[in-house]
């Protein structure tokens, strides 16, 4: 089933003991769009903490109670691999890393008022602490994305800028990202279309940008589509004949 990765963030993780914790992010590849793996905050509000799980051991997922099944126990999952093991490079920078904890979207760090600036020397300063005191060696992937990050990116066209991300459609039974919603803009028309995965280029996190070989009228004229609307199939095919794209294809296309 095809469902908003947004929708997807307040699922509770069932473990064969009972639940633990709630799937926070996916960490997905930039080169194909498959989720490498779910980011599943286990922590408290006393003590935080952030392990990756695998997309495919799962085994069931639960829309009437927001649950996601695996067939781990709790303590498997308690000692699965820290979320810092495995971050994708755009976590390095200070800007996605607002992005990733929800902070507005500044141009430059001084546009951040003093309250907050003060929150983040907190924080900066207590993660160099854990980090001198924690022997996890991090592993950084250039292709791995945080859906969190990306659906702030802005969205490059082949004639220009024409809006944002704002979520993405995730396929719960092969866990590959199919669409980007994208906001294409007031001085379009402000609505929202989706986007087929396989129309992007390339994502820059130094840019904040994701570059896609469309014009932007092409995207703009798209079907309209809002949060929460079922993709039927009908409205698949509407999408397909619009884009001009095969579902099944991996190639990435030339400019449309």
């Amino acid at each position: 089933m095809l469902r908003s990765s947004k929708e997807l963030q307040v699922y509770r993780i069932h473990a064969t003991g009972g639940e633990i914790g709630h799937l926070e992010d996916f960490y997905f590849d930039d080169r194909e769009w498959d989720i490498n793996y779910f980011v599943v905050d286990i922590g408290t509000w006393l003590h935080g903490k952030k392990v990756l799980m695998s997309p495919h051991a799962v085994t069931g997922v639960h829309e009437a109670t927001k649950t996601i099944y695996t067939p781990f126990t709790i303590e498997q999952i308690r000692r699965s691999a820290d979320v810092r093991s495995h971050r994708p490079v755009a976590l390095q920078q200070p800007h996605d890393y607002y992005l990733y904890l929800g902070w507005p979207h500044y141009v430059g760090l001084s546009a951040i008022n003093d309250s907050t600036r003060g929150s983040v020397s907190k924080i900066s300063d207590r993660k160099r602490h854990e980090d001198s005191g924690r022997s996890i060696e991090r592993s950084y992937d250039e292709h791995l994305r945080s859906s969190k990050v990306v659906s702030h990116y802005h969205i490059i066209a082949v004639d220009g800028e024409i809006g944002h991300f704002e979520d993405f459609i995730v396929d719960d039974q092969t866990w590959a990202i199919r669409y980007a919603i994208a906001v294409t803009g007031n001085w379009w028309s402000g609505k929202k279309v989706l986007l087929p995965a396989e129309w992007v280029l390339w994502i820059s996190w130094e840019e904040s940008n994701v570059y896609v070989g469309l014009r932007r009228e092409r995207i703009a004229t798209a079907p309209a589509f809002e949060p929460g609307q079922r993709l039927t199939h009908e409205l698949e095919l509407e999408i397909y004949n619009h884009y001009k794209h095969s579902r099944y294809s991996n190639q990435r296309r030339a400019v449309g």
